[in-house]
């Protein structure tokens, strides 16, 4: 979603002593932003990354995993390719 369609979330609320800076805040859309706090959801923020812990239902183990954007993830799957590709190529052929 477009970051002019969201809100920003205060992870540590602000009325609860939680900084207004950026390392403190998400973005939401209006519909999980207002609903937050009455789902299963969870956020945390460590070191200014936010790290969500989904409802049992979606995830059974409810751990606590990064936030990766889609092109933070785009990224790390052409990396890996890009490894695979070139181990392939330095793999020694063998003669018969």
């Amino acid at each position: 979603m477009p970051a002019a369609w969201c809100e920003v979330h205060h992870v540590d609320e602000h009325s609860h002593g939680g900084p207004t800076h950026t390392d403190n805040g998400v973005l939401l859309c209006w519909s999980h932003h207002h609903n937050l706090d009455r789902s299963e959801w969870q956020i945390q923020m460590r070191d200014g990354v936010p790290f969500v812990k989904a409802p049992r239902w979606v995830d059974h183990r409810r751990i606590f995993r990064p936030v990766r954007s889609r092109n933070a993830e785009r990224e790390r799957i052409r990396r890996r390719r890009r490894e695979k590709t070139e181990s392939h190529r330095e793999a020694p052929v063998l003669e018969v």
